[in-house]
């Protein structure tokens, strides 16, 4: 009898812990356009992307292996003057980590060789390469700050505040 009581408690343990881990492994079925929508409506007006990005963007200017993404969202300002971008990828399953890799290599060639206005370079060098799973987003977004005497610091500061936004975005999706 004491061995079917220790087998039992030792099966509805083991439940238990089954549960709680599959619990952890939630899977999401989002789209990149509806991950790229919500950032989108995070920044409502202050949303400047315009136009969409096409495959040889994704390829050359972010170096992205198409064979890795399984749906992509992009967006870019087709006013040369703001840097604002917003590019979305639902990589192929276990293929996130490496979309990320290469979207972060992007963005910090970007910030070292790009030819910026330097109105822009605070938005430039704020921006971020966010990832969950296998959605990796890259957020280059934010109200144009207007301040004509700000200091160095404080465009930084507002740019890195404006970047944010699309960051809790994309995070709030894949909370509990």
């Amino acid at each position: 009898m004491k061995k079917i009581s220790v087998f039992l408690v030792l099966c509805l343990s083991l439940g238990l812990f089954a549960a709680c881990s599959k619990e952890e492994e939630k899977t999401y079925d989002y789209t990149a356009g509806d991950v790229y929508d919500a950032i989108k409506e995070a920044y409502g007006e202050d949303f400047l992307p315009d136009g969409d990005m096409n495959e040889e963007e994704y390829t050359v200017t972010y170096g992205l292996d198409m064979d890795k993404v399984e749906d992509i969202k992009a967006g870019i300002t087709m006013i040369s003057f703001h840097p604002d971008r917003l590019l979305v990828v639902k990589a192929k399953e276990g293929e996130g980590e490496s979309v990320e890799e290469t979207l972060k290599a992007a963005r910090d060639n970007m910030v070292e060789t790009g030819m910026w206005y330097p109105a822009n370079l605070a938005k430039v060098n704020a921006s971020q390469v966010v990832r969950n799973g296998d959605y990796v987003a890259f957020i280059m977004l934010g109200a144009v700050d207007e301040r004509e005497d700000a200091t160095e610091e404080e465009a930084a500061e507002f740019a890195k505040e404006q970047v944010q936004i699309g960051v809790d975005a994309f995070n709030a999706l894949f909370e509990e």
